[in-house]
Parts: C-alpha cells; structure tokens; sequence
C-alpha cells in the first residue's frame, strides 16, 4: 500500500478472473448486481490509478508495464465469457467471435507496440479516441450486467421491471458495441499513424 496506484492495478488484475469465473456462475438477480459492481469497483481502479500516480509523482517503471495489462485482463475477463454464453443468454448476442477477436487483438497488437516503444526510450499517453472507446467498452460491459439483472427482476419481480425498456435496452447495447469497435479499430489505426515513423527510425538503426 505505499504506492496505492500499483495497489489498485493490483486490484483491478484480481478482480478480472473473479469477474470471469461469477459470470459463469451467475442466475438471479442479485448475481447479476453483485457483478455489476465489482465491475465498476475494477472501473473506477483504471480511473484512479493514473491520476493518483501522477498527482502523488508515484509514476513507476511497474506501473507502466502493468497498467496495460491489467485493463485488458479486465476486458478479456469479461467478453469472454459473454461469448461463450451467448447461445444461452440473449443478453450476450450482440458479443460475437468476431467482434471478440477484433476488441481483444486490437488490444494486444497496441500494448505490443507500446511495450516495444517504451523499449526503445519512447513514451505516447492514450490519444482522445482510445478514451472514449475504453469510456464505451466501459459502459457496454456494465450495460449488459444491467440488462441481465433487470430481466431477472421481470421474471421474479414483473410489478418492478419497466418491461417497455427491454427492447430497447437490448437494441441500444446491439448499437454501443458496434460504436466500440468503430472506435477500436480507428484509435489502433491512429496509434500506428502516429508512431510509425518512430518504428521506422528504430528498425533503419
């Protein structure tokens, strides 16, 4: 605890397998809410620890290697299995091979390029289109939770559910995902861009 920032970066690496293996497990409503916000307790660590490393000048070397990998353990932890329960869950569908491979590769082949950078004495901060998409997959992976624990609550408890919402609920998540991997695709191409005459100096060295 005497660097809180790599103490929530911790933090949020525990809690993306826990995230995994209760999705799995989950089946009534108080499941699906007890997910939702451990979700947004491991959201609100990738908030904080950047800020806080900065204001408390606590910037470390573990940091910057860590950080990376434990947003997208996060990510991973959570679309994932969406994925492979999506043939059981209509709430997954909008969650398909694809788009997993297209999210979770673009993630990988960013972190690549910015460890090798790092490497090589070079340091690029999250350009404004990587935060809005990581803003979106953020609100996509806590709007499904959502979903499922009202579906629950129209089966257990109907007189409670706004059952006019769920259609639309269901339609606005189809459109949120669709929007991340628009912008996922389009901040990795912006990532390349901007970095590639660096790369290009590095590999001519």
């Amino acid at each position: 605890m005497r660097n809180l920032p790599n103490a929530l970066t911790i933090t949020r690496i525990l809690l993306a397998p826990l995230l995994y293996y209760l999705i799995f497990e989950a089946h009534g409503y108080w499941d699906y809410i007890l997910l939702y916000y451990l979700f947004v307790v491991a959201g609100l660590t990738d908030i904080y620890d950047g800020s806080l490393a900065r204001s408390r000048n606590q910037i470390t070397t573990f940091g910057k290697f860590v950080d990376p990998v434990a947003d997208k353990l996060l990510l991973a932890g959570a679309l994932i299995p969406f994925y492979l329960l999506n043939s059981k869950l209509p709430e997954f569908r909008p969650v398909t091979l694809p788009i997993v491979i297209i999210l979770l590769g673009r993630e990988v082949v960013i972190t690549l390029l910015r460890y090798y950078l790092m490497w090589t004495g070079f340091i690029f901060s999250a350009s404004r289109l990587a935060k809005f998409k990581t803003a979106f997959q953020m609100f996509f992976i806590g709007s499904v939770l959502v979903h499922l624990a009202h579906r629950r609550i129209m089966v257990e408890r109907p007189e409670f559910a706004f059952q006019w919402f769920d259609p639309i609920h269901f339609r606005m998540n189809e459109v949120v995902i669709l929007v991340v991997v628009g912008l996922s695709v389009a901040s990795a191409a912006e990532y390349i861009a901007r970095n590639l005459p660096s790369l290009l100096r590095q590999s001519r060295a």
